[in-house]
């Protein structure tokens, strides 16, 4: 493979390493399916995530902080996200839908 560098926060970072634990891969993965998977066109985009965000924080009628919320928001997404991958080919038009 051929190695390309990219530059996050310490924060960006943190939250990339808890996502990348909970779905049981390893960050250097969790940023690779994330880049390929951004090729789907019909899949969840800035908007759909704030809408689910939203959506959330209603339902917990306020019983959640925000972030908290958002980083519950981002883990199902991100699981969701790397069970499709291992269960279909790189070439799947299969896309998460919001």
């Amino acid at each position: 493979m051929k190695e390309v560098k990219v530059r996050f926060s310490t924060e960006d970072l943190a939250f990339l390493d808890q996502q990348a634990a909970m779905a049981g891969i390893s960050r250097s993965e969790l940023i690779r399916s994330r880049a390929l998977v951004s090729n789907c066109d019909a899949g969840l985009n800035v908007t759909a995530y704030h809408r689910l965000v939203s959506d959330a924080l209603t339902n917990v009628r306020g019983d959640m902080p925000r972030r908290m919320v958002e980083h519950l928001v981002a883990f199902v997404i991100t699981w969701i996200a790397s069970k499709s991958q291992k269960s279909s080919s790189p070439s799947s038009t299969d896309c998460m839908t919001a």
